[in-house]
């Protein structure tokens, strides 16, 4: 006789909504374009399931995705200009002689801080309603300030890129899991400055 065991449909929900919100994220980045705003609909999801373990997805997600799109769309573009002339700087670095010794520092002090505020852009535009200049301002911060954070982050991106290397199966879930860990890491930093604040 089936017996209903709480435990393992509260898994099977669990895993059922990383599943679902994984594959509206890659169906939302297929334009190309909303990918920014897909992403902080993402985050924003999983910052419902840390702070309220309501682990629906859909209906948020395309709400979170609706309140965002305006910001995180320009937000996105801003993104994409800056490592797009990082990049080309980069590809013209060979082209400058001895000058590049030169470039070659700040480039990479450039690229260290667009990795870094990456981390945490999209965690700071789920969890506070501010304009895009000061989410990046904040997140620079948050990631200079909490570099241990910052750090671990960079760890878990490169640890999911070579799961996904190895095992390319796991695309249908590994985005929204490492949304999910470095979300909760930043919740605790943020945790932290909300205590800070109220004492």
């Amino acid at each position: 006789m089936f017996r209903y065991d709480g435990k393992f449909f509260r898994v099977l929900e669990v895993v059922t909504a990383f599943f679902q919100l994984n594959i509206l994220w890659l169906l939302l980045c297929i334009p190309v374009i909303t990918i920014f705003p897909a992403t902080v609909a993402m985050y924003c999801v999983t910052r419902q399931w840390i702070l309220h373990k309501d682990y629906s997805v859909i209906r948020p997600f395309f709400q979170f995705f609706k309140e965002n799109l305006k910001q995180s769309f320009g937000l996105g573009i801003l993104w994409i200009v800056f490592s797009g002339l990082f990049f080309l700087d980069l590809m013209l670095l060979k082209n400058v002689g001895s000058f590049q010794y030169i470039l070659l520092p700040v480039l990479f002090l450039m690229g260290l801080l667009i990795l870094f505020t990456s981390i945490f852009i999209f965690p700071t535009i789920a969890n506070f309603k501010v304009n895009w200049l000061n989410a990046i301002k904040n997140s620079l911060f948050f990631s200079i300030r909490y570099l241990l954070t910052t750090l671990t982050g960079i760890l878990y991106i490169g640890l999911m890129a070579l799961i996904l290397f190895k095992w390319p199966i796991t695309f249908l879930f590994i985005f929204s899991l490492g949304a999910y860990s470095i979300y909760f890491l930043c919740h605790r930093v943020f945790t932290k400055i909300n205590l800070v604040k109220s004492s």
